[in-house]
Protein backbone atom coordinates (compact mmCIF):
# COMPACT_ATOMS: atom_id res chain seq x y z
CA UNK A 1 0.00 0.00 0.00
CA UNK A 2 1.23 3.24 -1.42
CA UNK A 3 2.34 6.14 1.61
CA UNK A 4 -0.45 9.17 0.75
CA UNK A 5 -3.36 5.90 0.90
CA UNK A 6 -2.24 5.10 4.25
CA UNK A 7 -1.72 8.81 5.47
CA UNK A 8 -5.35 9.46 3.97
CA UNK A 9 -6.72 5.96 5.89
CA UNK A 10 -4.95 7.39 8.75
CA UNK A 11 -6.75 10.59 8.33
CA UNK A 12 -10.14 8.96 7.85
CA UNK A 13 -9.98 6.87 10.51
CA UNK A 14 -8.82 9.62 12.77
CA UNK A 15 -11.87 11.51 11.84
CA UNK A 16 -14.29 8.39 12.03
CA UNK A 17 -13.20 7.62 15.84
CA UNK A 18 -13.41 11.67 16.59
CA UNK A 19 -16.65 12.62 14.56
CA UNK A 20 -17.85 8.74 16.73
CA UNK A 21 -16.79 10.47 20.00
CA UNK A 22 -18.40 13.70 19.55
CA UNK A 23 -21.62 12.12 17.81
CA UNK A 24 -21.49 9.32 20.75
CA UNK A 25 -21.07 12.22 23.58
CA UNK A 26 -23.79 14.80 22.16
CA UNK A 27 -26.56 11.77 21.95
CA UNK A 28 -25.71 10.59 25.27
CA UNK A 29 -25.83 14.46 26.55
CA UNK A 30 -29.13 14.25 24.67
CA UNK A 31 -30.53 11.32 26.46
CA UNK A 32 -29.66 12.81 29.69
CA UNK A 33 -31.57 15.74 28.79
CA UNK A 34 -34.62 13.91 27.86
CA UNK A 35 -34.16 11.55 31.17
CA UNK A 36 -34.03 15.30 33.20
CA UNK A 37 -37.42 16.18 31.32
CA UNK A 38 -39.11 12.76 32.59
CA UNK A 39 -37.64 12.62 35.81
CA UNK A 40 -39.27 16.58 36.11
CA UNK A 41 -42.14 15.01 35.05
CA UNK A 42 -42.05 11.83 37.46
CA UNK A 43 -41.66 14.20 40.23
CA UNK A 44 -44.14 16.54 39.62
CA UNK A 45 -46.66 13.63 39.31
CA UNK A 46 -45.16 12.75 43.05
CA UNK A 47 -45.53 16.22 44.35
CA UNK A 48 -49.22 16.44 43.30
CA UNK A 49 -49.99 13.75 45.38
CA UNK A 50 -47.36 14.67 48.46
CA UNK A 51 -48.76 18.09 48.61
CA UNK A 52 -52.37 16.93 49.15
CA UNK A 53 -52.99 13.96 50.90
CA UNK A 54 -56.42 13.96 50.13
CA UNK A 55 -55.23 12.89 46.54
CA UNK A 56 -55.50 9.45 45.41
CA UNK A 57 -53.62 7.66 42.58
CA UNK A 58 -56.09 9.07 40.70
CA UNK A 59 -54.27 12.33 40.90
CA UNK A 60 -51.21 10.90 39.41
CA UNK A 61 -53.35 9.52 36.43
CA UNK A 62 -54.93 12.56 35.83
CA UNK A 63 -51.48 13.99 35.21
CA UNK A 64 -50.74 11.06 32.75
CA UNK A 65 -53.02 12.58 31.02
CA UNK A 66 -51.24 15.86 30.15
CA UNK A 67 -48.16 14.77 30.87
CA UNK A 68 -45.66 14.40 27.10
CA UNK A 69 -45.08 11.12 28.82
CA UNK A 70 -47.12 8.12 29.41
CA UNK A 71 -47.23 7.69 32.93
CA UNK A 72 -48.40 4.28 35.32
CA UNK A 73 -49.01 4.05 39.04
CA UNK A 74 -48.67 1.73 41.62
CA UNK A 75 -49.88 2.11 45.11
CA UNK A 76 -47.58 -0.20 47.11
CA UNK A 77 -48.10 -2.49 49.71
CA UNK A 78 -45.18 -3.85 51.95
CA UNK A 79 -47.13 -6.59 53.00
CA UNK A 80 -49.40 -7.47 50.42
CA UNK A 81 -49.64 -8.08 46.72
CA UNK A 82 -49.03 -4.73 44.95
CA UNK A 83 -51.69 -3.31 42.95
CA UNK A 84 -51.43 -1.96 39.57
CA UNK A 85 -52.94 1.24 38.50
CA UNK A 86 -52.67 1.56 34.66
CA UNK A 87 -53.75 4.05 32.48
CA UNK A 88 -53.49 4.48 28.60
CA UNK A 89 -53.83 7.85 26.88
CA UNK A 90 -55.09 8.04 23.86
CA UNK A 91 -54.84 4.49 22.67
CA UNK A 92 -51.60 3.85 23.80
CA UNK A 93 -50.00 0.92 24.93
CA UNK A 94 -50.12 0.16 28.57
CA UNK A 95 -47.08 0.12 30.98
CA UNK A 96 -47.11 -2.80 32.96
CA UNK A 97 -44.98 -2.53 36.34
CA UNK A 98 -42.35 -4.97 36.91
CA UNK A 99 -41.69 -6.27 40.60
CA UNK A 100 -40.39 -3.82 43.05
CA UNK A 101 -38.50 -4.56 46.25
CA UNK A 102 -39.06 -2.24 49.28
CA UNK A 103 -34.85 -1.64 48.53
CA UNK A 104 -36.11 -0.40 45.18
CA UNK A 105 -38.88 1.55 46.42
CA UNK A 106 -36.90 3.27 49.04
CA UNK A 107 -34.25 4.13 46.85
CA UNK A 108 -36.47 5.75 44.05
CA UNK A 109 -38.22 8.07 46.97
CA UNK A 110 -34.47 10.07 46.62
CA UNK A 111 -34.34 10.05 43.28
CA UNK A 112 -35.90 8.63 39.87
CA UNK A 113 -34.12 5.53 38.98
CA UNK A 114 -34.01 2.97 35.88
CA UNK A 115 -36.06 -0.45 36.14
CA UNK A 116 -35.36 -3.14 33.86
CA UNK A 117 -37.89 -5.23 33.15
CA UNK A 118 -39.59 -6.51 30.37
CA UNK A 119 -40.19 -2.30 29.26
CA UNK A 120 -37.42 -0.43 30.87
CA UNK A 121 -38.88 1.94 32.87
CA UNK A 122 -37.95 5.46 35.05
CA UNK A 123 -39.62 5.27 38.12
CA UNK A 124 -39.88 7.53 41.43
CA UNK A 125 -41.36 6.79 44.49
CA UNK A 126 -43.24 8.52 47.43
CA UNK A 127 -44.15 7.18 51.16
CA UNK A 128 -47.93 7.89 52.09
CA UNK A 129 -47.42 6.26 55.60
CA UNK A 130 -48.53 3.35 57.03
CA UNK A 131 -46.73 1.15 55.06
CA UNK A 132 -48.00 2.40 51.88
CA UNK A 133 -46.02 3.15 48.65
CA UNK A 134 -46.99 5.12 45.79
CA UNK A 135 -44.54 4.59 42.96
CA UNK A 136 -44.93 6.25 39.56
CA UNK A 137 -43.00 5.22 36.39
CA UNK A 138 -42.92 5.96 32.73
CA UNK A 139 -41.30 4.15 29.63
CA UNK A 140 -38.00 4.63 28.33
CA UNK A 141 -38.47 3.86 24.98
CA UNK A 142 -38.89 7.32 23.42
CA UNK A 143 -35.82 8.42 25.17
CA UNK A 144 -34.09 5.09 23.84
CA UNK A 145 -35.22 4.90 20.45
CA UNK A 146 -34.09 8.44 19.99
CA UNK A 147 -30.96 8.76 21.78
CA UNK A 148 -30.07 4.86 19.15
CA UNK A 149 -31.42 7.34 16.31
CA UNK A 150 -29.22 10.43 17.35
CA UNK A 151 -26.39 7.84 17.52
CA UNK A 152 -27.03 6.29 13.95
CA UNK A 153 -27.00 10.14 12.70
CA UNK A 154 -23.67 10.92 14.51
CA UNK A 155 -21.96 7.51 12.71
CA UNK A 156 -23.71 8.24 9.50
CA UNK A 157 -22.50 11.70 9.92
CA UNK A 158 -19.10 10.88 10.89
CA UNK A 159 -18.28 8.44 8.11
CA UNK A 160 -19.52 10.45 5.57
CA UNK A 161 -17.09 13.51 6.75
CA UNK A 162 -14.45 10.69 6.82
CA UNK A 163 -15.12 9.75 3.24
CA UNK A 164 -14.41 12.89 2.27
CA UNK A 165 -11.99 13.76 4.06
CA UNK A 166 -9.86 10.93 2.96
CA UNK A 167 -10.77 11.64 -0.75
CA UNK A 168 -9.51 15.15 -0.34
CA UNK A 169 -6.43 13.81 1.89
CA UNK A 170 -5.50 11.79 -0.23
CA UNK A 171 -6.11 14.34 -3.33
CA UNK A 172 -3.58 16.65 -1.17
CA UNK A 173 -1.26 13.96 -0.11
CA UNK A 174 -0.58 13.08 -3.62
CA UNK A 175 0.28 16.41 -4.76
CA UNK A 176 2.48 17.01 -1.89
CA UNK A 177 4.27 13.63 -2.82
CA UNK A 178 4.50 14.48 -6.27
CA UNK A 179 8.04 15.95 -6.01
CA UNK A 180 8.68 12.97 -3.55
CA UNK A 181 8.09 10.87 -6.55
CA UNK A 182 10.20 12.23 -9.08
CA UNK A 183 13.05 12.00 -6.45
CA UNK A 184 12.59 8.21 -6.01
CA UNK A 185 12.34 7.78 -9.73
CA UNK A 186 15.51 10.00 -10.17
CA UNK A 187 17.36 8.02 -7.63
CA UNK A 188 16.53 4.64 -9.18
CA UNK A 189 17.55 5.49 -12.52
CA UNK A 190 21.23 6.30 -10.91
CA UNK A 191 20.74 3.34 -8.28
CA UNK A 192 20.63 1.34 -11.83
CA UNK A 193 24.10 3.42 -13.01
CA UNK A 194 22.42 6.03 -14.91
CA UNK A 195 24.57 8.96 -13.77
CA UNK A 196 23.65 11.44 -17.06
CA UNK A 197 20.11 11.88 -15.50
CA UNK A 198 19.29 15.17 -14.52
CA UNK A 199 17.70 15.71 -10.76
CA UNK A 200 14.11 17.91 -11.56
CA UNK A 201 15.45 20.58 -9.00
CA UNK A 202 12.11 21.12 -6.99
CA UNK A 203 11.35 25.32 -5.89
CA UNK A 204 11.70 26.50 -2.33
CA UNK A 205 13.60 25.61 0.56
CA UNK A 206 11.41 23.26 1.67
CA UNK A 207 12.85 19.44 3.08
CA UNK A 208 11.69 17.82 -0.34
CA UNK A 209 13.70 20.65 -1.92
CA UNK A 210 17.14 20.44 0.28
CA UNK A 211 17.03 16.61 -0.93
CA UNK A 212 16.97 17.30 -4.14
CA UNK A 213 19.57 19.35 -3.91
CA UNK A 214 21.34 16.92 -2.34
CA UNK A 215 20.76 14.16 -4.04
CA UNK A 216 22.53 16.30 -7.47
CA UNK A 217 25.51 16.98 -5.49
CA UNK A 218 25.57 13.29 -4.85
CA UNK A 219 25.50 12.71 -8.46
CA UNK A 220 28.12 15.40 -8.73
CA UNK A 221 30.42 13.96 -6.79
CA UNK A 222 29.42 10.55 -8.07
CA UNK A 223 30.22 11.65 -11.85
CA UNK A 224 33.28 13.19 -10.63
CA UNK A 225 34.57 9.97 -8.79
CA UNK A 226 33.77 7.82 -12.25
CA UNK A 227 35.58 10.31 -14.15
CA UNK A 228 38.63 9.91 -11.67
CA UNK A 229 38.44 6.34 -11.45
CA UNK A 230 38.36 6.32 -15.10
CA UNK A 231 41.50 8.52 -15.85
CA UNK A 232 43.38 6.69 -12.84
CA UNK A 233 42.85 3.87 -14.50
CA UNK A 234 43.91 4.96 -18.04
CA UNK A 235 47.26 6.53 -16.20
CA UNK A 236 47.73 3.31 -14.06
CA UNK A 237 47.69 1.35 -17.60
CA UNK A 238 50.21 3.54 -18.89
CA UNK A 239 52.36 3.86 -15.89
CA UNK A 240 52.61 0.35 -15.65
CA UNK A 241 53.13 -0.03 -19.64
CA UNK A 242 56.08 2.66 -18.54
CA UNK A 243 57.31 0.77 -15.49
CA UNK A 244 57.68 -2.23 -18.40
CA UNK A 245 59.36 -0.62 -20.58
CA UNK A 246 61.96 0.92 -17.91
CA UNK A 247 62.37 -2.63 -17.39
CA UNK A 248 62.23 -4.62 -20.59
CA UNK A 249 64.93 -2.01 -22.10
CA UNK A 250 67.84 -2.38 -19.69
CA UNK A 251 67.16 -6.38 -19.75
CA UNK A 252 66.60 -6.58 -23.45
CA UNK A 253 70.69 -4.88 -23.58
CA UNK A 254 71.69 -7.08 -20.91
CA UNK A 255 70.49 -10.13 -22.69
CA UNK A 256 72.30 -8.95 -26.13
CA UNK A 257 75.34 -7.95 -24.49
CA UNK A 258 75.52 -11.64 -22.75
CA UNK A 259 74.55 -13.23 -26.16
CA UNK A 260 77.59 -11.64 -27.60
CA UNK A 261 80.01 -12.76 -24.59
CA UNK A 262 78.40 -16.18 -24.96
CA UNK A 263 78.63 -16.71 -28.51
CA UNK A 264 82.53 -17.23 -28.33
CA UNK A 265 82.82 -14.85 -30.81
CA UNK A 266 87.10 -13.44 -30.87
CA UNK A 267 86.39 -9.89 -28.89
CA UNK A 268 88.84 -7.41 -28.28
CA UNK A 269 89.53 -6.18 -25.18
CA UNK A 270 88.46 -3.01 -26.00
CA UNK A 271 84.98 -4.61 -27.40
CA UNK A 272 84.29 -6.90 -24.22
CA UNK A 273 85.49 -3.71 -21.89
CA UNK A 274 82.28 -1.68 -23.54
CA UNK A 275 80.20 -4.80 -23.21
CA UNK A 276 81.06 -5.29 -19.61
CA UNK A 277 80.60 -1.76 -18.76
CA UNK A 278 77.13 -1.40 -20.69
CA UNK A 279 76.01 -4.84 -18.74
CA UNK A 280 77.01 -2.66 -15.26
CA UNK A 281 75.35 0.53 -16.47
CA UNK A 282 72.10 -1.23 -17.22
CA UNK A 283 72.16 -3.44 -14.80
CA UNK A 284 72.24 -0.41 -11.95
CA UNK A 285 69.39 1.15 -14.40
CA UNK A 286 67.31 -2.01 -13.75
CA UNK A 287 68.06 -1.87 -10.48
CA UNK A 288 67.27 2.01 -9.87
CA UNK A 289 63.69 1.03 -11.29
CA UNK A 290 63.21 -1.86 -9.68
CA UNK A 291 63.97 0.22 -6.31
CA UNK A 292 61.56 3.13 -7.15
CA UNK A 293 58.86 0.67 -8.16
CA UNK A 294 59.14 -0.28 -4.75
CA UNK A 295 59.28 3.15 -3.34
CA UNK A 296 55.59 3.87 -5.41
CA UNK A 297 54.89 0.64 -3.72
CA UNK A 298 55.31 1.60 -0.28
CA UNK A 299 54.18 5.09 -0.88
CA UNK A 300 50.60 3.90 -1.94
CA UNK A 301 50.40 1.25 0.77
CA UNK A 302 52.27 1.99 3.96
CA UNK A 303 51.24 5.33 6.11
CA UNK A 304 54.46 6.49 7.63
CA UNK A 305 54.19 8.94 10.49
CA UNK A 306 54.02 12.25 9.93
CA UNK A 307 55.68 13.35 13.01
CA UNK A 308 59.25 14.16 12.19
CA UNK A 309 60.06 18.59 12.50
CA UNK A 310 61.84 18.49 9.42
CA UNK A 311 64.07 21.66 8.72
CA UNK A 312 63.22 22.22 5.21
CA UNK A 313 66.63 24.83 4.90
CA UNK A 314 69.37 22.34 5.95
CA UNK A 315 68.02 19.85 3.99
CA UNK A 316 67.83 22.15 0.71
CA UNK A 317 70.93 23.09 1.51
CA UNK A 318 72.78 20.47 1.57
CA UNK A 319 71.44 18.71 -1.81
CA UNK A 320 71.83 21.94 -3.55
CA UNK A 321 75.52 22.28 -1.93
CA UNK A 322 76.49 18.41 -3.40
CA UNK A 323 74.89 19.24 -6.52
CA UNK A 324 77.15 22.13 -6.93
CA UNK A 325 80.18 20.33 -5.45
CA UNK A 326 79.19 17.36 -8.12
CA UNK A 327 78.98 19.64 -11.40
CA UNK A 328 81.76 22.63 -11.21
CA UNK A 329 80.90 23.62 -14.44
CA UNK A 330 76.98 24.07 -13.60
CA UNK A 331 76.10 27.84 -12.48
CA UNK A 332 74.18 27.37 -9.54
CA UNK A 333 72.01 30.16 -7.77
CA UNK A 334 69.65 29.37 -4.06
CA UNK A 335 67.91 31.66 -2.38
CA UNK A 336 67.14 29.48 0.71
CA UNK A 337 65.04 31.24 3.78
CA UNK A 338 66.71 30.06 7.11
CA UNK A 339 64.37 27.97 9.82
CA UNK A 340 61.34 26.73 7.42
CA UNK A 341 60.12 23.49 9.14
CA UNK A 342 57.88 21.41 8.59
CA UNK A 343 56.70 18.24 9.66
CA UNK A 344 56.68 14.95 7.68
CA UNK A 345 58.91 12.17 6.88
CA UNK A 346 62.64 13.32 6.87
CA UNK A 347 63.16 10.69 4.37
CA UNK A 348 60.84 11.15 1.86
CA UNK A 349 61.12 15.11 1.78
CA UNK A 350 64.83 14.31 1.37
CA UNK A 351 63.95 12.14 -1.58
CA UNK A 352 61.85 14.52 -2.78
CA UNK A 353 64.48 17.38 -3.19
CA UNK A 354 66.77 14.73 -4.49
CA UNK A 355 64.39 13.60 -7.25
CA UNK A 356 64.29 17.20 -9.14
CA UNK A 357 67.63 17.86 -8.52
CA UNK A 358 68.42 14.42 -10.20
CA UNK A 359 66.23 14.90 -13.10
CA UNK A 360 67.62 18.56 -13.57
CA UNK A 361 70.96 16.62 -13.83
CA UNK A 362 70.15 14.23 -16.02
CA UNK A 363 67.80 16.02 -18.20
CA UNK A 364 69.69 19.69 -18.80
CA UNK A 365 73.80 20.43 -20.09
CA UNK A 366 76.61 20.43 -17.93
CA UNK A 367 76.66 24.44 -18.51
CA UNK A 368 72.39 24.99 -18.24
CA UNK A 369 72.10 27.24 -15.22
CA UNK A 370 69.96 25.91 -12.00
CA UNK A 371 68.38 28.13 -9.16
CA UNK A 372 67.08 26.87 -6.51
CA UNK A 373 64.30 29.05 -4.04
CA UNK A 374 63.02 28.12 -0.89
CA UNK A 375 60.82 30.41 0.97
CA UNK A 376 57.91 30.42 3.67
CA UNK A 377 54.82 32.32 2.47
CA UNK A 378 51.70 32.70 4.57
CA UNK A 379 51.93 29.46 6.11
CA UNK A 380 53.39 27.35 3.54
CA UNK A 381 56.93 26.37 2.46
CA UNK A 382 57.73 26.94 -1.16
CA UNK A 383 60.11 25.11 -3.28
CA UNK A 384 60.83 26.63 -6.71
CA UNK A 385 63.34 24.50 -8.87
CA UNK A 386 64.58 26.65 -12.78
CA UNK A 387 66.47 25.33 -15.43
CA UNK A 388 67.68 26.18 -18.58
CA UNK A 389 66.88 23.17 -20.03
CA UNK A 390 64.67 22.26 -23.12
CA UNK A 391 61.73 21.55 -20.67
CA UNK A 392 58.68 20.24 -21.75
CA UNK A 393 56.23 20.24 -24.70
CA UNK A 394 53.10 22.80 -24.61
CA UNK A 395 51.00 19.14 -24.30
CA UNK A 396 52.80 17.59 -21.75
CA UNK A 397 52.71 20.81 -19.50
CA UNK A 398 49.23 21.10 -20.44
CA UNK A 399 49.10 17.07 -18.85
CA UNK A 400 51.13 17.94 -16.08
CA UNK A 401 51.41 16.43 -12.81
CA UNK A 402 48.83 13.73 -13.40
CA UNK A 403 48.98 10.22 -11.36
CA UNK A 404 51.74 7.77 -12.92
CA UNK A 405 52.02 10.15 -15.39
CA UNK A 406 55.75 10.16 -17.22
CA UNK A 407 57.29 13.11 -18.68
CA UNK A 408 59.96 12.01 -22.12
CA UNK A 409 62.44 14.87 -22.28
CA UNK A 410 64.87 14.51 -25.67
CA UNK A 411 67.47 12.04 -25.29
CA UNK A 412 70.92 12.34 -25.58
CA UNK A 413 72.61 13.82 -22.92
CA UNK A 414 70.20 16.80 -22.58
CA UNK A 415 67.57 14.24 -22.52
CA UNK A 416 66.83 10.76 -21.64
CA UNK A 417 62.99 9.80 -19.51
CA UNK A 418 61.96 11.57 -16.42
CA UNK A 419 61.48 7.81 -15.72
CA UNK A 420 59.32 7.25 -12.65
CA UNK A 421 60.80 10.08 -10.78
CA UNK A 422 57.57 12.57 -11.18
CA UNK A 423 55.07 9.65 -10.01
CA UNK A 424 57.81 9.52 -6.38
CA UNK A 425 57.95 12.91 -6.28
CA UNK A 426 54.08 13.49 -6.94
CA UNK A 427 53.59 10.58 -4.49
CA UNK A 428 55.57 12.29 -1.68
CA UNK A 429 54.45 15.89 -1.87
CA UNK A 430 50.53 14.50 -1.99
CA UNK A 431 51.60 12.15 1.43
CA UNK A 432 52.57 15.46 2.98
CA UNK A 433 49.22 17.50 1.69
CA UNK A 434 51.42 19.89 -0.83
CA UNK A 435 50.96 20.40 -4.08
CA UNK A 436 52.96 19.94 -7.38
CA UNK A 437 52.84 22.15 -10.43
CA UNK A 438 55.32 22.41 -13.77
CA UNK A 439 55.52 25.09 -15.59
CA UNK A 440 58.10 26.98 -18.09
CA UNK A 441 60.88 28.41 -16.37
CA UNK A 442 62.24 32.22 -16.66
CA UNK A 443 65.78 30.36 -17.62
CA UNK A 444 63.59 28.84 -20.89
CA UNK A 445 63.52 25.27 -19.41
CA UNK A 446 61.74 23.65 -16.77
CA UNK A 447 60.06 25.14 -13.35
CA UNK A 448 59.25 22.80 -10.68
CA UNK A 449 57.28 24.40 -8.10
CA UNK A 450 56.79 22.66 -4.78
CA UNK A 451 53.86 23.90 -1.43
CA UNK A 452 53.91 22.45 1.84
CA UNK A 453 51.95 22.95 5.18
CA UNK A 454 54.05 24.13 7.73
CA UNK A 455 52.38 23.27 10.59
Amino acid sequence: MKLRTRLALLVGAVFVVGGGIIGGSSALIARQEAVDELDRVLVDAIASVKNDPAQDVSAVLEIAETSSEPISALLFFDDSEPLVLVEARDGMEAVMFPTLSIAEVIQATEKPIDKAGVIELRIAAYSTGNGEWLVVGSSMSSVNNQFEKSLIRSVQLSLLIAAFMVVLIYWMIRRALLPIARVTRDARAIAEGNLDREIVPVAGKSEIGQLSSSLQEMVNSLRSAVETTTRSEALMREFLGDASHELRTPLTVIRGYVEILDSGQDLSEEQRERAMSRLLSESQRMSQTINDLLLLAELGEVRHEMTDVVDLSSLAANHVRDFSEQQKSRKVKSTIASDVSIVGNSEQLSRMISNVISNISRHTAESAEVEVVLAEVDGKAIMVFDDAGPGLSAELYARAVEGFQRFDRAHSKTGGGFGLGLSILSSIVQRHGGTLSLSPSPLGGLRTHITLNVE
